[in-house]
């Protein structure tokens, strides 16, 4: 599902202040002509825009966020002219709640922009919308453990993998793992979803509280309860582990992903390409999954392990005799591994020796994810192979159906509430 999208959108010049120095909008005239502040935040209830100032930092908006943001941005080094930033996370925006949603990119990425096209007309129609170039995407998809006991030894897991490009980033909460957190490539986050969402529905309810009793009943923060709270909902959210990329817009390139939000939209790209947003997520977290790759035994059963190893690595003397010395080296070292923890063993060797290492063992039947995670601990895990899987197929409930257009959803909803 697609959880976020950033847009960048360069103003008309018939608006734009043009001096040697800077090029840039006036703060007042935009108040004045356009009823609209430098930031802000907009969402739709029963069918009127409501506009209030952001509650986040605008560069740190969570993906859970339920409204759409904006900032605008006068001209600077970077981008020398001066332009409207809109972030938005489509799921929320079109049904609610982002525990599964849509990955159709026309559909989500119009669900932004008309969420405040709409709430701004006479703004929109100064702003060069053909110019518009997409930031970045928050994609998320979904692996499923069979309760949340199990889903957080999934992120104890994750939280000592890295690989190649890959690698992890503090993050002080137990139930999130982020990996490449600061680049602007991709970041990576994993996170457990059940406790997000228990989050979100009792921050919504101390929201939906302090409002007027008046307010309570059209207010949005009671259709994200009423939402967050369905049985299937709350049934999709146990034992789910996120996985989340975001992919900026140089990153996509690299990729052969045109980040123009006219061609991005054009419903003819979903047609020729409609794995575009899965694929996407694929390359981003394949240095992560390629570290689990391989893993055919349990990696705490020594004997198992011995085993193994002597199977792959032998080789017949010249008097016939059968020699495992390769093999008993290599147990060697992952018993060190076992007892002292792969980073402290990994220090004792050169870099080359170190990867060579590295190839036989998982060669023969242990995953690096496996290996990173041996500390010293002696106890039993399921599979990593078997907790860690994500299927394309079901990243949403029997029976889904996709959201109307935001669009649709937003004319309706004035229409009712003029004819009321």
């Amino acid at each position: 599902m697609i959880d976020m999208v950033a847009i960048s959108i360069f103003f008309q010049s018939k608006v734009v202040n043009e001096t040697p120095v800077q090029n840039f909008v006036d703060e007042h005239m935009l108040m004045r002509e356009y009823g609209i502040s430098m930031d802000g935040q907009v969402y739709w209830e029963d069918g009127k825009a409501v506009h209030q100032r952001l509650h986040h930092k605008f560069e740190s908006i969570p993906s859970h966020n339920a409204t759409l943001a904006f900032k605008i941005v006068n001209g600077t080094d970077f981008r020398n002219y001066p332009y409207l930033k809109i972030v938005g996370n489509p799921a929320k925006l079109l049904q609610g709640h982002n525990v599964y949603g849509s990955d159709n990119i026309e559909m989500c990425v119009m669900a932004v922009v008309d969420c405040f096209a709409l709430a701004y007309p006479e703004l929109a129609e100064v702003l060069d919308w053909f110019s518009a170039v997409i930031d970045y995407f928050d994609i998320t998809y979904t692996a499923h453990c069979e309760n949340d006991h199990q889903a957080r030894q999934v992120m104890d897991i994750l939280k000592n993998v890295k690989n190649r490009q890959t690698k992890p980033s503090y993050c002080p909460y137990e139930e999130t793992t982020y990996w490449n957190k600061g680049s602007e490539c991709r970041v990576l986050k994993a996170y457990l979803k059940s406790i997000e969402v228990q989050k979100q529905i009792e921050e919504a309810t101390r929201r939906l509280a302090r409002l007027h009793p008046n307010q309570q009943k059209t207010s949005h923060l009671a259709r994200q309860i009423q939402e967050m709270t369905r049985p299937e909902v709350l049934k999709f959210a146990d034992g789910a582990v996120r996985f989340e990329a975001r992919v900026f817009a140089g990153w996509m390139k690299e990729k052969g992903v045109h980040c123009s939000l006219a061609l991005i939209t054009d419903p003819e790209l979903q047609k020729k390409d409609p794995d575009i947003i899965p694929r996407l997520w694929r390359l981003a977290f394949k240095d992560v999954f390629a570290s689990f790759e391989g893993a055919t035994m349990n990696a705490y059963d020594t004997s198992e392990v011995h085993d193994n190893l002597r199977a792959a690595y032998f080789r017949t003397t010249n008097k016939g005799n059968i020699s495992y010395s390769k093999a008993d080296r290599l147990f060697v070292l992952y018993r060190a591994i076992v007892n002292d923890g792969f980073e402290q063993t990994k220090a004792r060797f050169p870099r080359n020796t170190w990867s060579r290492i590295l190839k036989d063992l998982t060669d023969a039947g242990l995953s690096l994810a496996q290996l990173q995670n041996l500390n010293g601990l002696t106890s039993n895990v399921v599979p990593l192979i078997q907790m860690i899987t994500v299927n394309f197929d079901q990243q949403h409930p029997a029976g889904y159906v996709e959201p109307k257009p935001m669009r649709q959803q937003i004319l309706q909803h004035s229409a009712l509430a003029l004819a009321s």
